[in-house]
């Protein structure tokens, strides 16, 4: 079984796909939003990493850095999902200051309930 089975098939890019492999080391920014049951945003959480391997079992799987440095960070594997970012300095949720990262990524959790 995979980590992101509730996804259709067809959202999954190929291990060899074009994007992957340009992302593959380079450091992303995350923006992971809490959403709840009425789709109000609840927070928010600015994380980045670098791309360490993506396959279907585990999906986008970043090396954190800042103050989670040497955890992972697992994403569906969903090239849509990341933009090209402009060059520049960013803050992480946790105070630590990145430059130049090269994509973002923004995913929304939505917990059940109110």
């Amino acid at each position: 079984m995979t980590r992101w089975n509730e996804l259709v098939p067809e959202a999954f890019a190929d291990r060899d796909h074009p994007i992957l492999r340009a992302m593959r080391g380079t450091l992303i920014l995350v923006r992971m939003n809490q959403i709840d049951g009425d789709d109000a945003l609840l927070s928010t959480e600015i994380l980045a990493g670098r791309l360490i391997r993506a396959n279907r079992s585990e999906g986008f799987v970043l090396s954190l850095v800042g103050k989670k440095s040497g955890q992972e960070l697992f994403l569906p594997l969903v090239p849509d999902a990341f933009n090209l970012v402009d060059r520049g300095r960013y803050q992480l949720s946790c105070g630590t200051i990145i430059h130049n990262p090269e994509f973002l990524g923004a995913f929304d959790i939505y917990r059940e309930g109110k």
